[in-house]
C-alpha cells in the first residue's frame, strides 16, 4: 500500500502591497474610534463628563456662572447664574447676539422686569437682602449651529464673556 500525501497549501495568489495598505488603514480607524470614544467619554458630545460643563466667574467673585460648552441644536441647557447686587434690586443683562441665537424657554426665577438696550437685555430681580448672593437659571435652546458666543453681566458690577459649542 502506499501511503497518501494530502497537500494543505492553497494556491491562492497574494498581493502584499495591497495588505499592508489594508492593514494601515485599519489601525487608523482604530485609532480614530478610540479618539472618538475617548472624547465621548470627557463629554466634548454633551451630555455630561469633566469638560462638557464649565464655570466662569469675575476677580471679584460677584458674578459666577455654570453652563454646558458642547450643546445640541434645539436641545434644552441651562445657564446657573450667581450674582450680588449692592442695591435691592438685582439687574442682570444678557448680551443681544447670545439671545437672538438660542431661545429663552424659562428664566427661574421669573424677573419682574425685562428691558432692551442696544446691546443687551436686562432682567431685573428683586433681592431679599443686599450683598446676598441670588441663583438665576435660564433654560436657553439654542437656535444655531456651531460657535455661539455671549457676554453676561451686572449692571454697575462685573462682566463675563463665554462660548458654547452647538451640534448641528
Amino acid at each position: 500500500m502506499s501511503a497518501r500525501k494530502h497537500r494543505s497549501e492553497l494556491e491562492i495568489s497574494e498581493d502584499m502591497a495591497f495588505q499592508r495598505r489594508t492593514w494601515l488603514v485599519e489601525r487608523v480607524a482604530w485609532i480614530v474610534l478610540g479618539a472618538i470614544l475617548i472624547a465621548a467619554l470627557l463629554g466634548f458630545f454633551g451630555g455630561g463628563g469633566p469638560a462638557a460643563s464649565t464655570r466662569a466667574a469675575t476677580e471679584d467673585g460677584s458674578l459666577s456662572m455654570q453652563y454646558e460648552r458642547f450643546v445640541r441644536l434645539e436641545s434644552p441647557t441651562q445657564l446657573r447664574v450667581v450674582a450680588r447686587s449692592l442695591e435691592s434690586t438685582l439687574r442682570l443683562w444678557l448680551g443681544r447676539e447670545y439671545v437672538e441665537a438660542v431661545e429663552i424657554t424659562s428664566i427661574v426665577p421669573q424677573p419682574d422686569r425685562v428691558e432692551t438696550a442696544e446691546d443687551r437685555y436686562i432682567f431685573e430681580f428683586p433681592v431679599a437682602a443686599p450683598e446676598q448672593a441670588a441663583t438665576v437659571f435660564l433654560h436657553v435652546e439654542p437656535r444655531s449651529a456651531w460657535n455661539v458666543s455671549g457676554r453676561l453681566g451686572v449692571e454697575g458690577g462685573g462682566e463675563l464673556a463665554f462660548g458654547q459649542f452647538v451640534y448641528p
